[in-house]
């Protein structure tokens, strides 16, 4: 399963920083777009669900991103439930959060298996 760990924050206190600069956003590279739509905080605030929806060369697929707080990390990556098909587009999609949650909170990257996508 492609995912993202973040570290140099608790995953909580990333989560929290992303949380509170989400927007939805649009994300455009090529003939690939990344639409972030909206934000599902659980109700004790231990992880959030990112709406995305991916669209490259006519195929499109809707899913969620997973962010889930650990103690010293946070890990973005695929919600089990959605399962979409691992394309590159949805690989960059990833990205393109792990990217944003790097930027709001100030963590780095800690390892991954989709290197090749991450925009660092």
């Amino acid at each position: 399963m492609p995912h993202v760990v973040l570290d140099g924050r608790s995953g909580a206190e990333a989560l929290e920083a992303y949380v509170a600069r989400f927007e939805p956003s649009v994300f455009r590279e090529g003939d690939l777009v990344v639409k972030i739509e909206r934000l599902y905080r659980d109700s004790a605030g231990r992880g959030a669900l990112l709406e995305t929806i991916v669209s490259e060369r006519g195929h499109t697929q809707k899913f969620f991103i997973q962010l889930a707080p650990k103690q010293a990390e946070l890990t973005v990556r695929l919600e089990p439930l959605t399962d979409p098909e691992k394309t590159p587009a949805v690989r960059r999609a990833l990205a393109v959060v792990a990217a944003r949650v790097v930027a709001a909170a100030g963590c780095a990257y800690a390892r991954s298996n989709i290197d090749a996508y991450l925009m660092r």
